[in-house]
């Protein structure tokens, strides 16, 4: 059967044209660039390998006894405004998890944009992440205060509810939507597969394939004109997700 080639639709894209600042960013490294804090009492959050948003690994709550976060510190030019993004999932009683990231003179003392919490979006306007069982985009932008030097990207967990966290960008710059368009453009598979999916790939990309029911059935690292092993798959029809970290396509197969 001749093979039909299609160019993935843009389900949910964002596109930098600024460097991510943190290192390890969706903790395919472990916990590696990101440490438990600031503050003294909390804990790491656990490694989890598979079912990640982005590639194989993020990292999660279950259940902590107590108030708990982490965070990794980068550095932020006075002046400029800086956007934090990542993926999450919460459950819980809605007081479970939120972003908790704060500026920082170069003295390690907070550096508040504005003092009113419920009118900052890096400490999530003093509120918390919606409930979620499905991996869910966040994103907030806030400008560095004077003095500012340094920011610490972090998250907060709470007392008997679970947190999970993937993906996460710290960056400023533009959002450029025809890099995105573009990603999806240069992204294309055979739609119709026996016992692999080949794709043709901008750039190396996160593939993974899902049920129609929206269960993970498979998740690779691709390179371009790399191939998907879908032998063991039943016949029938499949959601793959294409995503370089910023943007993300999908599209429909049928394994026959």
């Amino acid at each position: 059967m001749k093979k039909l080639f299609t160019t993935l639709t843009v389900l949910a894209a964002l596109s930098l044209s600024a460097q991510n600042l943190l290192t390890n960013p969706s903790f395919e490294s472990d916990f590696t660039g990101w440490a438990s804090g600031p503050a003294a009492s909390y804990t790491a959050p656990t490694v989890v390998t598979g079912g990640a948003q982005d590639g194989n690994k993020s990292v999660a709550y279950n259940s902590p006894s107590a108030t708990t976060g982490f965070f990794q510190n980068v550095p932020v030019t006075s002046g400029e405004s800086y956007t934090i993004s990542f993926w999450y999932k919460a459950s819980g009683d809605d007081s479970d998890a939120r972003l908790w990231s704060i500026f920082k003179d170069a003295a390690g003392t907070p550096v508040y944009t504005t003092e009113a919490t419920t009118e900052d979006p890096f400490r999530t306007n003093d509120g918390y992440l919606p409930t979620t069982s499905a991996w869910t985009f966040h994103t907030a932008t806030m400008p560095a205060g004077p003095g500012a030097t340094n920011l610490d990207v972090a998250f907060r967990a709470y007392t008997g509810g679970t947190a999970s966290f993937d993906n996460v960008l710290a960056y400023t710059g533009t959002m450029s939507v025809g890099d995105v368009n573009n990603f999806a453009n240069g992204v294309k598979m055979n739609t119709v597969v026996t016992n692999k999916l080949t794709l043709q790939l901008p750039e190396r990309a996160t593939v993974d394939i899902y049920t129609i029911e929206g269960k993970l059935v498979s998740s690779n690292r691709v390179d371009n004109n790399g191939s998907v092993d879908t032998n063991s798959l039943a016949k029938g029809v499949y959601v793959v997700k294409v995503s370089n970290g910023y943007a993300t396509t999908t599209q429909k197969i049928v394994k026959k």
